[in-house]
């Protein structure tokens, strides 16, 4: 059996596995900024029937709300360049059930609450690798170029060419419309 255990340790960069000093497969996992969670989080209510006629559970389960996944995705794209933690970024807010204001308003709370400097960091982060600024229209960023690249490939046609940038437009519309609304 493989035991990993996740660790929040921000002050070591990355989310590597670190071998435990004992014996056997267990390890640590460190994911910077991970304990946001435990203070930002939602609530869904599982039902399910159980294997073998065993009736129906209920579960209530708690998971990262949409402020502490987007901070988290922010910084797991930002330390690892992965096109997926990109494209779940956009994604989930894209089809997120709240609007964009609601959204928004969420993020204002947090940047008054305990894990404030976390959240900053984690929107100057969209804002770089999302946002336009004064030298760099935001499409072309390296977060859209990943969302549009993880999503439709990487060819050199000029359909998949436009397809791209379309939708590299689209990610940075995201990102954008939520900073301003946040402020």
């Amino acid at each position: 059996m493989v035991l990993e255990f996740l660790t929040d340790a921000p002050e070591i960069a990355g989310g590597r596995v670190q071998p435990l000093p004992t014996e056997g497969a267990i390890s640590a996992i460190n994911i910077p900024h991970s304990s946001i969670v435990f203070d930002l989080y939602e609530v869904a209510e599982i039902k399910a029937e159980l294997l073998g006629g065993d009736g129906i559970a209920v579960e209530r389960i708690k998971h990262a709300d949409l402020v502490s996944f987007t901070c988290l995705k922010a910084f797991a794209f930002d330390q690892r360049f992965e096109r997926k933690d990109a494209h779940d970024l956009v994604y989930c807010l894209e089809h997120a059930f709240e609007s964009t204001d609601a959204m928004a308003q969420k993020f204002r709370q947090a940047l008054g609450g305990k894990h404030r400097e976390v959240v900053k960091d984690a929107l100057d982060l969209l804002r770089i690798r999302f946002a336009r600024d004064a030298n760099t229209e935001g499409y072309l960023k390296d977060g859209p170029v990943a969302v549009a690249k993880f999503e439709l490939g990487e060819g050199g046609e000029p359909a998949q060419r436009e397809a791209r940038i379309l939708r590299q437009r689209e990610a940075s519309e995201v990102i954008e419309q939520l900073l301003v609304r946040i402020g």
